[in-house]
């Protein structure tokens, strides 16, 4: 009786790791983003530089209680620069205005 009983149990797990093996998984598409140059705003020697935009936009500079100093257009952000003097110890923001996006910076002038 129990070599029966051992038998029907061997027999039965058989059966369930044969139906186990013929379980299939979707394929998996992994999915890689290509990252760009970072994105950075930075000021030295009485110029605002920007590093890593593209295209046209305009860039905005705001005190800290943000009132606006000046606004460029451009129609090339890349390595951009521009020629404004700023207060030395003083914090500002720096707004960058691209077809597809709007960055917001904060620098500190030197």
């Amino acid at each position: 009786m129990l070599s029966k009983k051992l038998y029907l149990f061997i027999l039965s797990l058989n059966i369930f790791i044969a139906n186990a093996s013929a379980i299939t998984y979707p394929k998996i598409t992994i999915f890689k983003t290509t990252t760009q140059e970072d994105k950075n705003v930075f000021y030295s020697n009485g110029s605002i530089y920007l590093k890593g935009f593209q295209g046209p936009g305009v860039i905005e500079v705001y005190s800290i209680i943000g009132n606006k100093i000046t606004e460029v257009d451009t129609q090339d952000l890349y390595s951009f620069q521009f020629l404004i003097e700023l207060e030395s110890g003083n914090m500002y923001i720096i707004r960058v205005i691209s077809s597809n996006e709007v960055r917001t910076f904060k620098i500190v002038a030197p």
